[in-house]
């Protein structure tokens, strides 16, 4: 609990730091005068005035804020005050202003994942080639286990990442891979597989199977059995491999996991290997329904064990360091792809095709902060970058009290150029502030509720 409450403290703290130093840096790089620059809300804890601003900070930690000279349009200011006055700036200025808040928390997410990218790297594994798919492309090419991957269509490919890339990059088209072999380079031409896949919010994604990998085969090996479950009470044992079922060889997890989905509840006769001995089980397996993250039901069939995973050995790891300008254009990548995703994500939440109940609040943040911290600083930094992006988007819905509300007015005004009306603005401000605190209360409850589920 506590190293929860001192995380989410730091999360908290840092994402607030960030969104409020972009409306401050660029308010005064416009020439207007900062009165406020809080972290927190409420009664002051302590600061320090510098010229006319009050750096403090406030007692309550669930957000800060900049208060500018003239940010209320409505409120008589000093005629000295006019040239340091928000409302006074043109309405573009305006705009930047209030963009650089959510504007710097994207940034933030840049320069976590830029500092990973290019000062620390990332974990990968060497390109040589593990597993070979039957009858697959690679297969079919010659491409054998041991090959190391050298370059593909002409670019050097240093790490398995690389390789990934390069595919996906061809989008199915045919790509040409220069391999060594025994010290011997050879080069050949495969067409990968186009495959669907469901993405992390359930819908269809291509993805493009060349049919290798750096990675060895993930063995029908039994690491955990259930209790309860069929598996359990036919006698499987930690550490039996899965040979065969109804006759047919089992030459991987995805093999035999398929035929068990495919069995629609039917008996199997299931062959292991256990130590020297060899024996047969009959085994019948059972509906289990589950929420995926997403919310929503998924039906499979299963016998109620798990795999041990794969190792990978450390000589095959490797820690991939990138260029400036590499790491720069993945950073800003990796940001934008979560930003779509979060996006989607909220369109998902919009049209119900997802559960409201994948949304959380401040417990259920303090939680995750929790877990990453005690799982290293490098986990707590990864989910600080992912938190911000969240931060930004949602700070950029045309909600009203949210940059977003504002920005919407200040589009209004540059499009008509005229203020948007003041009783308008104050109906808005007060629907935003109820969507808000209605959107609060659900969350809480949502929080409380996963808090006493589990």
């Amino acid at each position: 609990m506590t190293t929860s409450i001192f995380a989410f403290i730091v999360v908290l703290g840092v994402l607030i730091f960030f969104h409020e130093l972009g409306h401050f840096l660029v308010a005064r790089l416009f020439g207007v005068g900062v009165e406020k620059f809080s972290l927190g809300f409420g009664p002051r804890i302590f600061g320090k005035t510098v010229g006319i601003t009050d750096y403090r900070i406030s007692a309550i930690p669930l957000g800060g804020y900049v208060k500018m000279v003239g940010d209320e349009p409505d409120v008589e200011i000093d005629p000295d005050l006019i040239p340091l006055s928000f409302t006074h700036k043109h309405v573009l200025k305006r705009i930047l202003i209030v963009a650089a808040g959510p504007g710097f928390n994207l940034l933030l997410a840049v320069i976590i994942y830029f500092g990973f990218f290019f000062f620390i790297g990332t974990e990968d594994i060497r390109p040589v080639v593990n597993q070979v798919v039957a009858e697959s492309p690679a297969a079919q090419a010659g491409i054998r286990t041991g090959d190391e991957i050298v370059a593909i269509d002409g670019k050097a490919v240093t790490a398995w990442g690389d390789i990934d890339r390069l595919i996906a990059a061809d989008k199915g088209a045919p790509v040409h891979i220069t391999a060594r072999r025994e010290g011997a380079l050879y080069d050949v031409t495969i067409t990968p597989q186009t495959k669907v896949a469901k993405d992390i919010l359930g819908d269809d994604t291509p993805y493009y199977d060349p049919g290798f990998s750096g990675l060895p085969p993930l063995k029908a090996l039994v690491g955990e059995v259930a209790d309860g479950y069929p598996a359990k009470k036919a006698g499987l044992k930690k550490g039996d491999l899965i040979v065969g079922i109804n006759g047919r060889p089992v030459d991987s997890w995805n093999t035999m996991k398929t035929i068990i989905s495919q069995s629609k509840g039917e008996p199997l006769s299931v062959r292991v290997r256990r130590g020297q001995e060899s024996l047969t089980v009959r085994i019948v397996p059972v509906l289990y329904s589950e929420e995926n993250m997403l919310g929503e039901k998924v039906d499979s069939y299963r016998i109620g064990i798990s795999t041990p995973g794969i190792t990978i050995p450390a000589g095959d790891r490797i820690v991939v360091k990138r260029g400036v300008v590499d790491a720069f254009v993945e950073s800003v990548s990796q940001t934008y792809q979560i930003s779509r995703l979060t996006i989607l994500s909220i369109g998902k939440l919009i049209k119900g095709t997802v559960s409201t109940k994948t949304l959380g609040g401040p417990i259920m943040i303090a939680e995750m902060a929790g877990q990453q911290a005690k799982a290293g600083l490098t986990n707590l930094i990864f989910f600080i970058a992912v938190l911000s992006i969240n931060l930004a988007v949602l700070n950029f819905l045309p909600i009203p009290v949210l940059d977003g509300g504002h920005l919407l007015f200040f589009f209004i005004e540059a499009v008509t150029r005229r203020p948007v009306n003041t009783r308008m603005r104050e109906i808005a401000q007060q629907a935003g502030i109820f969507i808000l605190l209605l959107l609060m209360i659900f969350v809480f409850y949502n929080d409380i509720t996963r808090l006493f589920a589990s």
